[in-house]
């Protein structure tokens, strides 16, 4: 049984919670990966931003191999990458002062908001996800357990894969913000449904 002491922690940040679950669900679900070009490249970056929030031995959470690109990196440098665009494009859409005072609104709102809420959720997190990854190895378990429980038939592949791990960070954010597991639900199905007739 997998630990979420994550869960209980108060952030001052909502883009702080983000950046823990998405670091802490993408650990427990995907054991080995590849990494985009462009998230290779971005690393120096991603490893300076860090640093100036005072973390100074960043630098040894990231191990290269002899071509340069990532061959290991640790959890929260992934799980900060996440954390900050998600930050930057909730505040780009929403064109709030804060991703706090968007959250704020959505836990006083109505269900469609909430429902908007996480569908721009989804779209972003599996946009940020598909920046990052370019090759998954996944916990196959957990793959069926959600192909079945959302009904994710119509995905194959690695886009399943990243839904999947874009399915288990909206969970955590519902739980968080005390959205309910059927907003969450409905939302998915609507997405899903909406993917088949783009398919079909």
């Amino acid at each position: 049984m997998r630990s979420k002491d994550y869960m209980k922690k108060v952030y001052r940040n909502f883009f702080e919670f983000v950046s823990e679950c998405s670091s802490q669900e993408l650990e427990y679900f995907i054991f080995d990966s590849k990494f985009t070009t462009m998230f290779n490249e971005r690393i120096g970056e991603i490893v300076e931003d860090i640093r100036k929030e005072g973390k100074k031995s960043i630098e040894l959470a990231i191990l290269f191999n002899t071509e340069g690109e990532i061959a290991l990196i640790d959890s929260y440098v992934v799980g900060r990458y996440i954390g900050n665009n998600y930050n930057l494009h909730m505040e780009e859409y929403y064109k709030e002062a804060s991703l706090n005072n968007i959250v704020k609104h959505v836990i006083n709102g109505n269900r469609k908001s909430k429902k908007d809420f996480l569908m721009l959720s989804y779209n972003t997190l599996n946009n940020i996800l598909n920046t990052i990854y370019s090759d998954i190895k996944f916990k196959k378990d957990t793959l069926k357990k959600y192909i079945d429980l959302y009904d994710l038939k119509h995905c194959v592949g690695d886009d399943c894969v990243l839904v999947v791990a874009v399915i288990l960070i909206l969970e955590d954010i519902c739980k968080y913000l005390g959205i309910n597991d059927d907003i969450l639900e409905e939302t998915i199905n609507y997405i899903s449904k909406k993917r088949n007739c783009q398919n079909n």
